[in-house]
Parts: structure tokens; C-alpha cells; sequence
């Protein structure tokens, strides 16, 4: 794209508001999961342009467009952020070590990564004079919980992943008044995507109802809190234009349903009847897994009047179109899956 179309904002000007002012959105960890179908989807709204920041460890997932400016980069390069920011509006923050058992393979590197690169960028969104910054952090920061927790409860992280994002929060708060900061607690993401995922749980039963033919369920029991990843491009959307006194400063959940593993693995299943013809067989394994996930809503759908208007179901009928249409290569390539991809990674300083 060139520094051509970047656009420098003016300090306190009314950028928000859902109003189609020019602006450069500066997305770090852009061609991961969730943003190479976020890139795409904020390059589409009016008046945009996105600065993809990434690394490109799963390869570059996003579309050649020509207000999309791709930039290679290592968030923990500060000199390589604090350029990224240079005439950015604003930042969607998502480059993070993502999932307790690579972080737990490599605690410092992990730290590193999800806390150290998080106060690199909140001091260059700074400098910069970044007007909006949105920072994604995740539903385990609460801990095992088994009711929908809201947004005024103490986080109690049981994992390491867990506590880097929640100290990524830390240094938000620690920069607000700098811009405007806003802390996404997010649930599992579902649903295709160009860099796609299968070791998100509606995604495993996709893969699995698709291809294997059966669903393997540990234990069962267990709560977990989901989300179509096009509705979670919508609500960032909507976090970036809305008015600064809605969200500006504030902790949101985002969140679609809640249930527990075996009834995700049963709607799956049920999708899987209406949308292939055959219905997998379900396998239920002894594995107990203790962690519960589950989050209220209510805050975020009070704040924009907003709610996601995708189920699990229709996640799961998504997934069997972008496997239809060959939207993997071969659902065993450890490309599709973060842990096993970047384990030989994460063994590295």
C-alpha cells in the first residue's frame, strides 16, 4: 500500500462514532485465526485502510488489496511496532503465544510475547498518538467458573497463558489517557477462516463430523463459551466506531452461547445430519477436563445495543462449506493446528 494512504489523526478529533472518516487500523498478529478474516473484513467498511502487522508463521492468509499494507514484523521488536504505528488511527492488538500448553513449553519466551510485546505496543500507540486501542485478551483469564461470569468479578487466572493476558490488561489501564483502551475477553472463535484453525472445540467437531465421522468427546461435563468469527469481526467493528463514552476505558466479554462439550458436540452433530446426510457417531472418552469457561454478555450488548446472531450450528454448517469447497489441503497438516505447528517454535529463545 505505501505510507501514501496513511492517515494521521488529530488528537481528541471525533474519529468514532460509526462515522466514515479515513482511518489506518494498524492489526498486529494479522494473518492468524481471527484476523485474516478480520483484516478482510475492516478493509471492506468505508473509509478504511489496515496495516497488517504479522510474522507470517502460518504463511500470509490475507487478500492482495490495495488498502491493505502488509508489513512482516516480530512483536517484540519494539523499533519494528513503533514504525507500525506511525500514522496509524488506531490498533487491534490479537498477536499473542495462543493456548495454555504452548506457553507452558516455553514460559518466557510465552511472557515475551503476551506481556512484554503488549507494553511495547501500548508505549508506541502512544508515541504515536494512537486515537482507539483494542486488546484481545480471553475468557480463561476468569478461571474455572460455572456461571456466566460478568465483567465486575475478579479474575482468577489458573494458567500461565491465562496470566500473561491478564497482565497484557494491566498495561492498558497503565497507558490510559494516552488513548482510549478497550479489553476484549474473548470466547473460542468458530467458524472458517482463510488462515483456518481446527483445535478450537466447534471447529474439532467439524473437522471430526466431516471427515472422521465421529465426535470425540473427554469427559463431557466441562463449560466452554464460543463465538462465529464473523460476528466477533462485527463487534470489534463496532468497538472501533463507537462513541468514546460507550466503550472507551471498559473490560467487555464477547461471547456468542455457552454450553457444555457434550451439547456442542450434539448440535454439531445434529448440523452435521441436516447439512451432510449422516449423522456421526459420538465417542466419549474418561478424560476429565476440570477447567469451566463461561461468560455473561450483557455488558457489551448494553453498551452498542449489539449481540451476535450466530449459533453453533451455523458455525458448524460453515465449516462443512469451506471443507466442500476445499478450504484445506489436508485436515491432519499441522498448519490447521497451533499447538502442534508451533511447538518447535516455542522451544526457541
Amino acid at each position: 500500500m505505501g505510507q501514501g494512504l496513511a492517515v494521521v489523526s488529530e488528537r481528541g478529533s471525533d474519529i468514532s462514532a460509526g462515522h466514515p472518516a479515513p482511518r489506518l487500523i494498524l492489526v498486529t498478529g494479522a494473518s492468524g485465526y481471527f484476523g485474516s478474516a478480520l483484516v478482510p473484513f475492516l478493509a471492506a467498511q468505508p473509509g478504511v485502510s489496515v496495516r497488517a502487522f504479522c510474522d507470517f508463521a502460518f504463511g500470509d492468509h490475507l487478500p492482495e488489496l490495495v488498502n491493505v499494507e502488509k508489513v512482516r514484523g516480530d512483536v517484540r521488536d519494539d523499533a519494528a511496532l513503533a514504525a507500525a504505528c506511525q500514522g496509524a488511527t488506531d490498533v487491534v492488538h490479537l498477536a499473542a503465544v495462543v493456548t495454555d500448553a504452548l506457553v507452558d513449553m516455553n514460559p518466557r519466551k510465552g511472557r515475551a510475547v503476551n506481556v512484554d510485546a503488549t507494553r511495547g505496543l501500548c508505549r508506541a500507540s502512544a508515541e504515536a498518538d494512537i486515537h482507539r486501542v483494542i486488546y484481545a485478551s480471553s475468557s480463561s483469564v476468569y478461571g474455572s467458573v460455572t456461571h456466566d461470569v460478568t465483567e465486575d468479578e475478579d479474575p482468577r487466572p489458573l494458567t500461565e497463558y491465562a496470566r500473561t493476558k491478564l497482565v497484557g490488561e494491566a498495561f492498558m489501564w497503565r497507558y490510559r489517557g494516552s488513548f482510549e483502551p478497550i479489553v476484549v475477553r474473548m470466547a473460542s472463535l468458530s467458524g472458517p477462516a482463510p488462515r483456518m484453525r481446527l483445535d478450537t472445540i466447534v471447529n474439532i467437531f467439524s473437522k471430526q463430523a466431516y471427515y472422521d465421522g465421529v465426535l470425540t468427546v473427554h469427559g463431557g461435563g466441562q463449560w466452554r463459551c464460543n463465538l462465529h468469527i464473523q460476528d466477533a469481526c462485527e463487534a470489534y467493528w463496532r468497538l472501533l466506531t463507537a462513541p468514546r463514552i460507550a466503550v472507551a476505558d471498559r473490560v467487555f466479554n464477547l461471547v456468542g452461547s455457552t454450553a457444555t462439550a457434550r451439547d456442542i458436540a450434539a448440535e454439531v452433530a445434529v448440523a452435521a445430519g441436516e447439512a451432510l446426510g449422516r449423522v456421526p457417531r459420538t465417542l466419549t472418552t474418561a478424560e476429565v477436563d476440570r477447567r469451566d469457561y463461561r461468560m455473561s454478555g450483557a455488558r457489551l450488548k448494553a453498551a452498542l445495543d449489539w449481540g451476535p446472531a450466530r449459533t453453533v450450528a451455523d458455525a458448524a454448517r460453515d465449516n462443512f462449506l469451506f471443507f466442500a469447497a476445499g478450504g484445506l489441503s489436508d485436515p491432519e497438516d499441522d498448519i490447521y493446528y497451533n499447538t502442534r505447528r508451533m511447538a518447535a517454535a516455542m522451544k526457541e529463545t
